[in-house]
């Protein structure tokens, strides 16, 4: 479980752990990754989102507000 902020454009600007398992399995989730891909947007203004995402061990993703 992850709390994720993102900016107008859609872009992960953060994200951040919500329990143990989710520290211990940062490397296997696609946040990271896209979390680099966001230091490049030209939107830096204060979060336009914030949800809580799940990603759980049978490979579903949920995502709420």
């Amino acid at each position: 479980m992850y709390r994720v902020s993102t900016s107008q454009d859609g872009a992960i600007g953060n994200f951040e752990p919500l329990n143990q398992p989710a520290k211990d399995y940062i490397p296997e989730t696609p946040l990271p990754n896209l979390l680099k891909s966001s230091e490049t947007s030209t939107n830096s203004a204060a979060p336009a989102a914030k949800f809580t995402v799940v990603f759980a061990p049978t490979e579903t993703l949920e995502v709420n507000p």
